[in-house]
């Protein structure tokens, strides 16, 4: 090595990212990973006798442990991580496995690409050290930049297949599977459509922060991912380890509330279709999933946990059983009895009777609901039981009761 780049040793043209890892871990002598902006393992040098569990679990799973990113979070580090391109150290966190640590971000202009990471070990680095270190970030910022090329040239294909899948474009399994082979992407045993509707056109920005959550998150496995407009879409598969529903609804509700807290996202809806075998049926995953977006919109209190197609139960049929009620003028006479009284008593027994039913009977759910004592509410239901006569230990009454509520509801917004 020539006398110039010992004195500087990252000021030179790299071939690939592992020679870079090489070089810096012989400058160092201290264990090195290179992730993606998503914390996705790059590039490491050879395992060391002392190392710590962070660091193999990132090279085992190819991945930053999902426990490690939510910690790193939850500390600050990321997004001091992403606020500057000096080196910054990360003291140790015995309980997600991680030793002393020096890291810096890989960027171009404002924009991370990915992160260098260094375990310090027994070498702590020195002054000069730390700004070798950013001289190698900046090395590794031509490598990224390559790489990202050819992976935006692959969503390319990636994208025009989604949309010929979600539009059923294909009429035979045949087919799926021969393009499936042709982009070189292993096919899902069980898929999902998953759709989020935001408040706001999804900028740029906001793309970044969702490929970083869904690529970190490591509930579900990501098949393809679009962006149109307000609407994000993904064909998932759910994790080995959870049973369907509970894995697409932890991932729901996980992505909306990070949206919010770590990028300040809010008003995000999401919902699932069926889980099926067949990807002929992506189109009819993804219509179900925008019915559970339209239902929750008709709905919100009553379908405010809601997030699965199969979840919707008799929501599933109203759209059919309104058509009949446009030419039924029919109306369940508890309702009307209801109605009348609360008019002339200003009370709101109608609406007890809604929220007592939605809440499965439940007397306690019920009156918190209402914000009322359980006496109250006690004394209430007698009294609807005493003006409608209606009984509410009968399911079917019950149930065709609600149903014509929710109708109800629905008609008055036409």
């Amino acid at each position: 090595m020539t006398k110039k780049f010992e004195n500087d040793p990252f000021k030179r043209t790299y071939t690939s990212l592992e020679d870079l890892v090489d070089s810096i871990n012989d400058t160092f002598q201290c264990p090195v990973t290179i992730e993606d902006a998503n914390h996705r393992l790059l590039a490491y040098n050879s395992h060391e006798d002392e190392t710590d569990p962070a660091r193999i679990s990132t090279i085992i799973k190819r991945r930053v442990p999902e426990k490690v990113i939510n910690k790193l979070w939850k500390e600050g580090i990321i997004p001091q991580l992403m606020a500057t391109d000096d080196p910054i150290r990360i003291p140790e966190i015995k309980e997600i496995g991680l030793r002393d640590r020096v890291a810096v971000s890989i960027r171009k202009n404002n924009k991370v690409l990915g992160y260098i990471w260094i375990v310090e070990e027994k070498n702590k680095l020195s002054d000069k050290q730390l700004l070798q270190l950013k001289n190698a970030a900046s090395a590794a910022t031509t490598l990224l930049i390559k790489l990202h090329l050819q992976k935006k040239k692959k969503e390319e294909d990636y994208q025009d297949f989604f949309w010929q899948l979600i539009t059923g474009h294909y009429k035979s399994q045949e087919e799926i599977s021969k393009k499936f082979y042709q982009l070189n992407i292993s096919m899902p045993e069980r898929f999902s459509v998953l759709v989020f509707q935001f408040e706001q056109e999804i900028s740029r920005q906001m793309e970044d922060h969702i490929a970083y959550l869904i690529s970190t998150s490591q509930k579900i496995t990501n098949h393809f991912l679009v962006v149109m407009r307000n609407e994000l879409i993904l064909i998932a598969s759910p994790h080995p380890s959870y049973p369907d529903e509970k894995n697409f609804r932890e991932f729901i509700t996980f992505f909306i509330a990070e949206m919010k807290n770590r990028f300040s996202v809010e008003g995000i809806k999401g919902s699932s279709g069926t889980v099926y075998a067949d990807l002929e049926r992506v189109e009819t995953s993804y219509q179900e999933a925008l019915k559970v977006l339209e239902m929750k919109d008709e709905y919100p209190e009553v379908l405010e946990d809601v997030y699965h197609y199969h979840q919707l139960g008799m929501f599933r049929y109203f759209d059919a059983i309104m058509k009949e009620k446009r030419s039924d003028s029919y109306e369940h006479p508890a309702i009307f009895k209801l109605e009348q009284y609360d008019k002339v008593n200003n009370t709101n027994f109608l609406k007890t009777l809604e929220v007592f039913i939605n809440e499965d009977s439940n007397m306690n759910d019920a009156s918190k609901k209402l914000f009322v004592h359980i006496n109250t509410l006690n004394y209430r239901m007698k009294r609807i039981v005493e003006i409608t006569e209606i009984d509410l230990k009968n399911v079917n009454e019950k149930m065709s009761i609600y149903v014509d509520l929710m109708l109800r509801r629905k008609r008055k917004d036409l």
